[in-house]
């Protein structure tokens, strides 16, 4: 039987000028409501994350993200080393929209999981790199993997610039 989705994962990094714990901080209770995100993304449809909390820490523990919608993403954290990195579960709620029709919970395309990893550079430098796993129906692939793939970099860019903005001094 052939898989319904076809599945990949693509990161992005960014360095950091702050500490490991100043950085951890601020990728496991993420708090970036006060930035303006992309014109893009407004007219995309694709909702402004808030904040995300940690409820509860390690492995098999539980993240919430808030978004402007009103949805949310309960994480499920799936490794969990501190100063280093963790990866966890997206589980979006049903009904959470992106670019007007893909529900992320069970359309076209998903984004099942997500990483952080923290790794030390120069001059006190920290390379915080986010990695997303995402799956696009195999039908509409090549339809479209290309603007998934755009839309995927630019947020993962978003995302990376608002915690280093929270981050360093």
């Amino acid at each position: 039987m052939k898989q319904a989705h076809i599945q990949q994962s693509m990161e992005s990094s960014i360095l950091i000028q702050a500490s490991a714990s100043e950085i951890w901080d601020n990728i496991t209770d993420v708090k970036i409501e006060e930035f303006s995100d992309p014109i893009l993304f407004k007219l995309l449809d694709i909702p402004k994350p808030l904040k995300a909390d940690v409820i509860s820490e390690g492995k098999g523990g539980q993240r919430i993200a808030y978004f402007d919608s009103g949805k949310r993403f309960m994480q499920e954290i799936l490794r969990w080393e501190p100063m280093t990195g963790y990866s966890f579960s997206f589980n979006p709620e049903k009904g959470f929209r992106v670019c007007y029709l893909f529900d992320l919970a069970d359309g076209v395309f998903q984004i099942p999981g997500g990483a952080y990893r923290l790794d030390s550079m120069h001059k006190q430098a920290i390379r915080l790199t986010l990695q997303t796993t995402f799956s696009i129906d195999r039908r509409l692939y090549w339809l479209f993997i290309l603007p998934v793939k755009l839309i995927l970099k630019a947020f993962q860019r978003y995302l990376l610039r608002s915690i280093k903005r929270n981050s360093e001094p």
